[in-house]
């Protein structure tokens, strides 16, 4: 399969499932990246053959979408394709994930009232054993000044 047979079948296959901006940047994303493997040195369709059946990614790609709950839309975080060349001298994307400054100031707050919860169900638990144990320890001091 030749990379244009490719593309096309990828295109026809997310068209119609997801935005077209998502399919455009979905689209963007592999012509980049046959771009940099046959900078590489392999051909269209050891590359096509490396990616597998176009329908196949397409489903696989709407899929990961609608679990990230992904409808063309954004999400509650950004994300950031970087490229990054390793030793190697080969580029590679990575993807990374950067969670907005009040999903972490929500984090800690929650984590700090589980804290406070969590300490006082152990004090209220061993409060009915602490009393009457307190008391008794009072008493037993009460009678030795005596």
């Amino acid at each position: 399969m030749t990379r244009t047979e490719f593309m096309e079948e990828l295109q026809r296959s997310l068209s119609g499932a997801m935005g077209n901006s998502a399919v455009n940047g979905h689209m963007r994303y592999y012509q980049e990246y046959f771009d940099i493997q046959l900078g590489s040195g392999k051909g269209e369709e050891e590359i096509a053959g490396e990616l597998g059946n176009p329908r196949l990614l397409a489903k696989t790609i709407i899929d990961a979408s609608k679990r990230e709950g992904r409808n063309g839309g954004g999400t509650a975080y950004d994300e950031v394709y970087e490229e990054n060349a390793h030793d190697t001298g080969k580029e590679s994307l990575w993807k990374q994930y950067r969670m907005p400054g009040w999903f972490w100031a929500a984090l800690v707050l929650f984590g700090a009232v589980a804290l406070v919860g969590v300490v006082s169900s152990v004090v209220a638990a061993m409060l009915p054993v602490l009393f009457p144990l307190l008391c008794i320890l009072m008493l037993v001091r009460l009678f030795r000044k005596n």
